[in-house]
């Protein structure tokens, strides 16, 4: 009876030794690499005497403790200590100064079997910033810079555009466009203020231009583009230019006393939109400014205030000129006659 009992154990025991080395779970566990999570180091800009915290929280599926964690700043290992949870799963962290500049780091970590993981798995976060005295700005950038046409005429629209982007996120007190040596503030056309395109539209008098640009952020930091110097155009010809002309001329009363006032009265044209640069009525050989009274300077009307004294021999013309060598004159030769400038109210009644 005993030696039935006997094989049955030992035959037991061979197939239980037989399904321990056959069985890789029963045999050994398979390691697991750590887990790193919540990664950062803050404040990303701050100055030389500011204090960074890197922080991470280690975890690892099997429990293992870790042999080492660790922030790389510039490839130079930072090691972290456990502030917060168990060693196996917790909260590392590690205060540092840092010197003036820019700079980069990831976080390594290793369990006591020998797996590791990093953050990011692959290359390196930017920052921080370090500033000496204040917090550390980057300088703008501008780019692309230019201006459509490179030529044209004098009645043509031109555009000077370039692209403004702030590294550090915040917006320009300014972006602008010196033409001629005029500064222009430019506006933003396309994307977000710290990374956008702007634009500045005009017209150019005829001749040669040359222009550059400037953008100022925030803290005051102002880059140019290009970096020297300046860009040639647009290269502007001139328009033939028009001469203004003068309609419906008249004298509000024709008749009145000598504390009437007269309206002399013109309507002024130029066919190139210019303003007058003399607009001027004589008046018995006199000449006396004349102001607009409505419509625009181009296309309006223009008229002056005056007494006279007693006659029926006042005479009048109108002459004007458009400031880029065309004239006007009305009458074209002669003049006008009038008003009429009695002693007595009641005769004009009887006329």
């Amino acid at each position: 009876m005993r030696k039935p009992h006997s094989a049955f154990a030992a035959a037991s025991a061979v197939v239980l030794a037989i399904l321990v080395f056959s069985s890789p779970t029963l045999a050994a566990t398979e390691n697991s690499k750590p887990c790193l999570c919540g990664a950062r180091i803050t404040p990303l800009a701050g100055t030389a005497r500011t204090v960074y915290v890197a922080q991470v929280k280690y975890s690892d599926p099997d429990g293992d403790i870790p042999a080492r964690v660790e922030v790389y700043v510039d490839n130079i290992a930072y090691p972290l200590r456990l502030i917060r949870g168990r060693p196996n799963e917790g909260i590392y962290q590690a205060r540092l100064t840092l010197p003036p500049g820019e700079h980069t780091y990831y976080f390594y970590a290793e369990d006591v079997r020998g797996l590791s993981e990093r953050f990011p798995r692959y290359g390196s976060k930017r920052g921080p910033n370090v500033g000496t005295n204040r917090t550390f700005n980057r300088l703008p950038v501008l780019t692309n810079g230019g201006v459509y046409f490179e030529s044209g005429s004098e009645d043509a629209t031109y555009t000077f555009t370039v692209n403004y982007e702030d590294k550090d996120g915040t917006n320009p007190r300014a972006v602008r466009v010196i033409i001629d040596g005029i500064v222009r503030d430019m506006t933003l056309h396309r994307g977000t203020p710290a990374n956008g395109i702007y634009l500045y539209r005009t017209r150019l008098p005829a001749g040669p231009h040359s222009y550059y640009f400037v953008g100022i952020d925030d803290c005051g930091a102002c880059v140019a583009h290009p970096r020297h110097g300046f860009l040639r155009g647009p290269e502007v010809a001139a328009m033939p230019n028009q001469p203004p002309q003068l309609i419906e001329p008249r004298v509000d009363p024709m008749i009145g006393t000598a504390q009437t006032r007269f309206i002399y009265r013109v309507e002024y044209r130029d066919p190139d939109g210019a303003p007058p640069s003399i607009a001027r009525v004589y008046i018995n050989g006199i000449p006396h400014d004349m102001k607009l009274r409505s419509g625009r300077s181009p296309t309006g009307i223009y008229t002056y205030r005056t007494r006279h004294y007693l006659g029926n021999f006042h005479e009048y013309y109108y002459y004007f000129e458009d400031g880029r060598g065309g004239t006007c004159r009305l009458p074209e030769t002669g003049t006008f006659h009038g008003p009429n400038v009695v002693r007595y109210p009641s005769l004009l009644n009887n006329l």
